[in-house]
């Protein structure tokens, strides 16, 4: 590391004394130095001046810290409001909980994120299909008291469960079914929306339409499932078509693929959605006008905010903006936990796609969502109104009158985190979270809200959340704001939840990811890059540069360009589990981002070698008859897993000599001397040394077989 300059390296006193040395030099007639003399006096204050001016430039302030974050590509993160999954019951009907509905933990908010449908506390069924056998599971599924295998314990193509309730699923609503797993999640979930994780198993879910005496199976409308194909834990949504008619089942079935660990549901949960921590006080939906004419036009609004807040409506303006029109020319209805925005005929509505906004404000903050006016000078600054805040959640517009025009036109800010690729003319803002403060241009980039006589900084969008105070406890949500008196809580202890980050703590963060930088270079870097994938259970893997399977030769032999990522998956039911296709294919297009271009990489399975052992060993007669201690101890040293930490497994492609069975065997209580030894191996790619050693392929793993152990005691 290079060393830190000293910039502030002269006193005042060595400063004056320089500059009398050089008087002599420049301006011989000057004779008079004492401190009564201008001169001196302009020299002192110039001395005092440049101190300064180094004293500064010795220091390393915020916002130097902040650029040199930027540089390598970070910044402090903003407060991150806490997640939890919640559960509803004690519906007497279907009842639609609609996104953004407000719960509580004493005084502390959390919204749900999604809508979601209530059903009634009825009978629910399943039954387990498989080739051998149909089964109902008796026991109860939804305390998780009593985990079953919803393929069976194989977990074969072609097996399914089934779901029956007693009363009919309700068409045309949003429904969620949660299924957790029973100690199978993975090291790292995988995040909702995620794209890059191919499941092992494909799952389909599907519906049962009767018609008439008749009826067939009809695949869901599933939105999002959250549990991909049962490989964690996590929610299926979908929806009933509507005009489907009564549906009462419900099936899961596996269509190609397997697992390997067949899924063990621990409990099914309906009525689940996540929620988050925090309060919407105002919030905007945009809409795109629709083709055709219609005697109506009408658009969903899906936050319940729209249902008890404040309702108000914008068109575009060809300007860009957005302007605020009458409430005489649109109504908002609400039936049944849902609200329409409904404009009639006449109305005429702007084209475009995005050209309609409903903006819903809470009565908590009527009148209140303006945070100033404009003053039309550079650095102008207005106070944050409510906090704690969510910066990422704020949305500004500042409005002004367009020339020709007698009316406010409202244009979108956008926030940034500094003003370094802003214009004159962006129309950006900052957020000051030590100053608690929106700050407008720097004085060079960024527009600065003009001067009106009005009012004219107004928020569309914003959200009071704590951090870490939002992680609270399992079973401590309980209170919903709804008029049904439904019961409610969390399954999971709240997680996530985090505080602001500061400038030194961004530094910290930023140093140890330098250290470790996210790259796939080196074969370690390629195989932390594997055990970060979201949604595997990887036990072991393997970065081999200059390998792939076609070479029998390595390392004398090897393939320029080439390397072969070798993955061990986590299994207790397999002794021998092999990657799935679907795992692989996750691996693949993770690591494609960081592939170097010369290289192509090869993810291949493990090649397992079985080593036997005949041996004739001569033992203490007070030992005889323990040949099962000797087996013990190869069979705990020849596996591909570790026992503990101190043992990970067999080293891939490490050969197996005989000088090494001789030191483990010798290590056995009572043992005296091997007589003799033979090793075998059966495997792919294997062969033994005249000696007797065996090699065995890069990507070989030594497992133990069936050894013969022959003891001597006399």
């Amino acid at each position: 590391m290079l060393p830190l300059p000293n910039l502030d390296d002269r006193t005042f006193e060595q400063l004056v004394r320089e500059a009398r040395d050089l008087i002599p030099g420049i301006f011989t007639e000057w004779t008079d130095e004492n401190a009564h003399d201008p001169g001196i006096t302009l020299l002192e204050m110039l001395a005092w001046h440049i101190e300064m001016q180094q004293f500064q430039l010795d220091q390393l302030t915020s916002d130097h810290e902040r650029k040199f974050l930027k540089l390598l590509g970070e910044s402090p993160r903003d407060r991150i409001p806490a997640a939890t999954s919640v559960s509803f019951s004690n519906a007497e009907r279907p009842i639609l909980i609609p996104y953004g509905t407000l719960l509580h933990v004493e005084e502390l908010p959390f919204e749900t994120v999604r809508s979601v449908t209530v059903l009634p506390d009825t009978t629910k069924r399943v039954f387990v299909h498989t080739a051998e056998n149909s089964r109902e599971i008796s026991d109860d599924f939804e305390s998780g008291s009593a985990p079953f295998y919803p393929f069976g314990e194989q977990g074969k193509v072609g097996s399914s469960m089934e779901i029956t309730l007693e009363q009919p699923l309700p068409e045309g609503m949003p429904l969620s079914l949660w299924i957790e797993l029973a100690a199978q999640e993975p090291t790292i979930r995988i995040p909702a929306r995620y794209k890059e994780f191919t499941p092992s198993g494909k799952v389909v879910w599907s519906y049962w339409q009767q018609e008439g005496e008749r009826g067939s199976w009809r695949p869901v409308d599933l939105e999002r499932d959250e549990s991909y194909g049962f490989h964690q834990s996590g929610p299926i949504l979908f929806q009933i078509p509507s005009s489907t008619g009564r549906v009462h089942r419900l099936k899961a079935q596996l269509v190609e693929g397997g697992y390997n660990d067949a899924p063990c549901v621990r409990r099914l949960i309906w009525n689940e959605v996540f929620a988050k921590q925090g309060q919407t006080l105002c919030l905007s939906e945009c809409f795109d006008r629709p083709e055709g004419e219609h005697e109506e036009v009408e658009f969903p609004l899906a936050h319940s905010l729209f249902q008890k807040g404040e309702i108000s409506v914008q068109f575009k303006h060809p300007s860009g903006g957005w302007v605020d029109i009458d409430e005489e020319l649109y109504t908002v209805t609400q039936f049944e936990g849902k609200a329409k925005l409904v404009f009639q005929k006449d109305t005429e509505l702007p084209s475009g796609k995005e050209c309609i906004r409903a903006i819903a404000v809470s009565k908590e903050i009527s009148g209140r969502t303006f945070c100033g006016r404009g003053t039309g000078i550079s650095g102008q600054t207005c106070p944050i109104l409510f906090q704690p805040m969510l910066p990422d959640q704020l949305q500004l517009q500042v409005g002004w009158i367009v020339e020709g025009e007698n009316t406010t036109v409202w244009y979108d800010w956008q926030r940034v985190l500094d003003f370094d690729e802003s214009h004159p003319d962006s129309f950006h803002y900052v957020i000051d979270a030590e100053e608690g403060v929106i700050r407008f241009s720097d004085g060079v980039n960024g527009a600065v809200p003009p001067s009106t006589p009005f009012a004219n900084i107004r928020m569309i969008g914003f959200r009071l959340g704590t951090g870490e105070a939002g992680n609270v406890n399992k079973g401590t949500i309980r209170k919903i704001e709804v008029a049904e008196p439904l019961q409610v809580t969390n399954l999971f202890p709240a997680y996530g939840g985090s505080e602001p980050e500061s400038m030194k703590q961004a530094m910290e963060r930023t140093k140890l990811r330098i250290l470790e930088p996210n790259c796939g270079v080196t074969a370690e870097d390629l195989e932390r890059r594997v055990m970060e994938i979201p949604g595997l259970r990887i036990a072991r893997v393997k970065a081999i540069p200059g390998y792939k399977t076609t070479i029998h030769n390595y390392p004398t032999e090897r393939a320029l360009g080439h390397t072969s990522i070798v993955i061990v998956p986590y299994s207790k039911q397999q002794p021998l589990p092999q990657p799935t296709e679907g795992m692989m294919q996750t691996v693949r297009r993770h690591l494609e981002p960081y592939r170097l271009l010369t290289t192509r990489l090869h993810i291949i399975p493990p090649e397992y070698v079985r080593v036997t052992v005949r041996a004739i060993i001569r033992v203490d007669p007070r030992y005889g008859g323990r040949e099962m201690n000797v087996k013990q101890v190869l069979n705990e040293w020849l596996q591909p897993y570790g026992i503990d930490s101190s043992f990970e497994g067999w080293e891939f492609g490490r050969p197996i000599y005989k000088s090494d069975m001789y030191e483990v065997i010798a290590r056995v209580p009572g043992v005296q001397y091997i007589q003799d030894l033979w090793l075998m191996a059966d495997g792919k790619d294997v062969y033994r040394e005249e000696g007797g050693d065996i090699h065995i392929p890069p990507n070989g793993l030594a497992i133990s077989g069936e050894h013969e152990i022959e003891f001597i005691t006399n």
